[in-house]
């Protein structure tokens, strides 16, 4: 019935699966959950091998760090059910029928996205508020809304599909950086006339990381797109038109050359990280900050 899979580096996942071996055995159906940690430091090795003991939990510590991409793929090929659900380690389940949902809506040729939800209190730690401004802002959007985007949009951290479509199309393992690999996947559904259909059914985003953390990795997954685009799709102009940042780019460099907008991120990078690491960080100012860094990296 249902592959469960969690990849994990550096964090305690033990509430997480006990809260998802709950609703599956009160289910009744046949389940497993896989837990993989790519190479973790010991101190959370040592405080998730107690799934170890857990019935029809899988918990496997992989010998080198097998990356986002490769992680996933891993823990999919190795499912032994015919419906898989791949979720972040940093989730916390909201939803008393969260597994309910997905299993009453599956379907053989549609890949279901659960979305994202955030605390409604802002985090107590100052340098966690740009991150927790952004997801409530930008992340925590409503089916409805997400489903009238359609395209490619896909997230990593909550979706839902049979095994036998994940054996067509999985993640591709050329990017081993952070970010876009999620997009990439989904452009490839797409392509293979996959339909990517959204529940609100969330998980709770838990791992709220500063905002210097946040700045860095999304710098990393502009750099990714950045190479998806240009070499891993050879320019294809189908993905650039559906990538939402792509038609801003695009939009914006007609009035202004790229090139002046890298010299003036280059002149204000300062005062906007400022910005963002301060109390009142502004989405606009992270639009731009963006806008920017990809300018420059395009003119290297």
């Amino acid at each position: 019935m249902l592959s469960v899979n969690i990849p994990v580096y550096n964090i305690e996942v033990v509430d997480l699966v006990n809260d998802l071996h709950q609703q599956a055995t009160n289910l009744n159906i046949d389940f497993e959950i896989r837990v993989y940690d790519d190479g973790s430091d010991e101190i959370f090795k040592s405080l998730n091998r107690i799934l170890k003991s857990k019935s029809k939990v899988v918990y496997s510590e992989m010998t080198k760090n097998l990356g986002r991409a490769g992680i996933r793929n891993k823990l999919g090929a190795d499912s032994v059910f015919d419906w898989l659900l791949f979720m972040d380690a940093d989730s916390k389940i909201i939803s008393p029928n969260y597994l309910k949902n997905y299993l009453e809506n599956r379907n053989a040729n549609r890949v279901l996205c659960g979305g994202t939800a955030y605390a409604k209190q802002k985090p107590a730690d100052p340098e966690k508020l740009f991150r927790w401004t952004y997801g409530t802002k930008r992340e925590a959007v409503t089916a409805a809304v997400r489903n009238r985007s359609k395209g490619f949009i896909i997230t990593s951290n909550n979706f839902f599909l049979a095994k036998e479509l994940f054996e067509r199309v999985h993640f591709r393992e050329e990017l081993r950086e952070y970010g876009h690999e999620d997009t990439l996947l989904g452009y490839d559904l797409f392509c293979a006339d996959v339909e990517i259909f959204h529940l609100d059914n969330p998980l709770e985003h838990t791992g709220l990381e500063s905002a210097q953390a946040f700045l860095k990795k999304s710098c990393l997954a502009l750099e990714n797109l950045k190479k998806i685009g240009e070499e891993l799709l050879d320019g294809d102009q189908m993905f650039y038109r559906q990538v939402n940042f792509l038609r801003k780019y695009k939009r914006v460099t007609f009035f202004i050359p790229s090139r002046t907008i890298g010299r003036l991120f280059r002149k204000y990078r300062d005062k906007m990280e400022e910005n963002l690491k301060g109390a009142r960080p502004s989405l606009l100012v992270f639009d731009l900050y963006k806008l920017g860094y990809y300018a420059g990296i395009k003119n290297r």
